[in-house]
């Protein structure tokens, strides 16, 4: 290992020097005969002033610490653990310490690919692999690291759409682990172990998303906001007297079509496709267009993109009509896929409770 250190004890050519700004031979071999001449001197005072200078520069280095020497400033091969002899007035040593060690990332809000913000923490566990590297690369090994690792974090998730977050953590954290370890092996450290944690999900938008506050609790995990979720939609079910009659797909657009108004539209303004997959499996294809006018809807697909693209099965759509399901339930269980921004899929929550009053 010590191959790779010795470069700092030799004379650099850097590339694209000139002839004349190279280190000239007769002052480098100058530099080493006294790097030679000043080693054995101070090698001579410590056989002189033996055996009090053996208490004074003879160390012991337990098994869990590494000792780096810096010798007339240059860098020694690490030293221990056991007994070392350091030579007195040229020598100066570092202690590093190669135990496992541990921080954990604060709760911080990150704002997920769908337009969500989750709050999430993490503990990191680390220890320094190379101790020559941990003591050249950096001053403050650990503020480095954690740094690191909070930016990571929030660089991750912000790609991950929430659904991923809260259903695949064990890989999340595998990948994060990894990327922490590609920013911090040339400060001779590894990663040992990362544990993630998504407390909460959060409204960066209250007035888009008509959830209840309560529903927002940042001292609970994710499940506890699901079961939260869970219990005010059974409220709701139970306090309120909507009709429980079947309705089919095409009872449910003809119904929608009576509410729309202009009032609707300009509180919206925004389109959607819905792929409903029926009882027999079939795929059908209806859309919402609410952009401009008093609003469209119908089977088939639009003519223009999109802004959010829906898919969900028909028992499922009908559970969201009746508030006997969340849809934000439904989109981090699976049973509703959105293709892109979620808030704005959310606002269909004003329109389509209208449906069984229609």
């Amino acid at each position: 290992m010590w191959e790779k250190y010795k470069y700092s004890a030799l004379p650099h050519t850097l590339e694209g020097q000139t002839p004349a700004t190279k280190p000239d031979a007769s002052h480098s071999w100058l530099t080493w005969c006294c790097h030679v001449w000043i080693t054995c001197l101070s090698a001579i005072i410590l056989l002189l002033t033996l055996p009090i200078s053996i208490w004074c520069f003879l160390k012991i280095v337990p098994d869990y610490e590494r000792v780096v020497v810096f010798r007339l400033g240059r860098i020694r091969p690490p030293k221990g653990p056991g007994l070392i002899l350091l030579l007195p007035l040229i020598d100066q040593l570092q202690r590093v310490d190669m135990r496992i060690r541990a921080f954990r990332i604060q709760p911080c809000k990150v704002k997920s690919r769908d337009d969500v913000l989750v709050s999430v923490e993490a503990g990191v566990q680390f220890r320094v692999c190379d101790p020559v590297l941990s003591v050249l690369s950096v001053q403050d090994l650990n503020f480095v690291i954690q740094n690191t690792a909070e930016n990571l974090l929030v660089q991750n998730f912000g790609r991950k759409y929430l659904r991923e977050i809260y259903g695949d953590k064990m890989r999340l954290g595998e990948h994060f682990k990894e990327d922490i370890n590609e920013q911090v092996k040339p400060l001779g450290v590894c990663v040992e172990h990362v544990d993630l944690l998504v407390e909460a999900v959060m409204q960066p938008h209250e007035e888009h998303v008509p959830l209840t506050s309560q529903a927002v609790n940042p001292n609970g995990g994710l499940e506890q906001l699901i079961m939260q979720f869970v219990s005010i939609a059974t409220q709701v079910s139970a306090q309120d007297t909507k009709p429980s009659t079947d309705l089919s797909l095409e009872e449910m657009l003809s119904r929608l079509e009576r509410i729309l108004s202009e009032s609707l539209v300009s509180e919206i303004r925004s389109s959607y496709q819905f792929f409903v997959i029926q009882k027999d499996g079939k795929r059908s294809a209806c859309f919402l267009d609410l952009t401009s006018g008093s609003g469209l809807c119908g089977m088939g697909i639009l003519t223009f993109s999109p802004d959010v693209t829906l898919e969900i099965t028909e028992a499922d759509l009908l559970s969201v009509v009746r508030g006997d399901l969340n849809p934000m339930i439904a989109y981090t269980t699976g049973r509703l896929h959105v293709t892109g921004n979620l808030q704005t899929a959310l606002l269909l929550q004003k329109v389509l409770p209208k449906i069984l009053h229609s």
